[in-house]
């Protein structure tokens, strides 16, 4: 998981420091942000765990040492209503192989000014009932709800507005269309080229997947 320390005193590789922080967010720990670097939030937040885990609280990780054999088995906690997660969290709950693509859009954004943020990433089967009973959506899974089998977030699909505008016309159309074009860049499918608009919405996977994504996920 880690090829070198991490925290207090550590190597710090940016790619190990990386992997802990995701490691902390799964279990609710929040380490910061999730960049790579290793000050003193992190430390802060891998004492956390190591006091959940009844362990010497050092603010130290080691390849092949008992924190990091106990942050790679925790089960992870997702509790809580997901539109209200930090940033990081919600990244946390997307699919490994489409996060860096949302990462990757959320820079591009951000250099051409804009102020990118996700309303939602990863939501649960009941949540998105909810929203189809409400007639927000129109489906009762879509690619918000994937997770692995044992239950942990992996979603397929992020919402993201400019946190200046959300929704509101004319100005979030500048968003929107900077948004379609990132994604599409990433090989992502933008909402807004749907006949039923979904501006905000960027998925790693086409519709006709869905039912092998439903599968993946270990729902019937």
């Amino acid at each position: 998981m880690i090829e070198a320390s991490v925290g207090e005193d550590g190597t710090n590789r940016a790619d190990d420091v990386r992997a802990v922080q995701w490691l902390l967010l799964r279990i609710g720990i929040d380490p910061g942000a999730v960049d790579g670097l290793a000050g003193p939030r992190l430390i802060a937040a891998i004492r956390t765990a190591q006091v959940r885990f009844d362990m010497e609280a050092d603010g130290r990780i080691d390849p092949g040492g008992r924190t990091i054999a106990r942050l790679t088995g925790a089960r992870a906690t997702w509790d809580g209503d997901s539109r209200n997660w930090p940033q990081e969290r919600k990244l946390a709950s997307l699919h490994p192989r489409f996060r860096g693509h949302i990462v990757r859009v959320i820079d591009t954004l951000r250099r051409d000014g804009l102020r990118p943020t996700i309303v939602y990433g990863w939501r649960s089967v009941a949540v998105q009932r909810r929203l189809l009973r409400e007639g927000v959506t129109q489906v009762g899974f879509g690619f918000h709800n994937a997770q692995t089998p044992d239950g942990l977030p992996a979603a397929w699909a992020a919402d993201l507005v400019d946190d200046r505008w959300y929704w509101t016309e004319p100005e979030c159309h500048v968003f929107f269309r900077a948004l379609g074009a990132a994604g599409k860049a990433e090989g992502l499918i933008w909402g807004g080229d749907w006949t039923f608009r979904d501006w905000a919405h960027l998925q790693g996977r086409r519709n006709a997947e869905l039912a092998s994504v439903r599968r993946e996920s270990g729902l019937t």
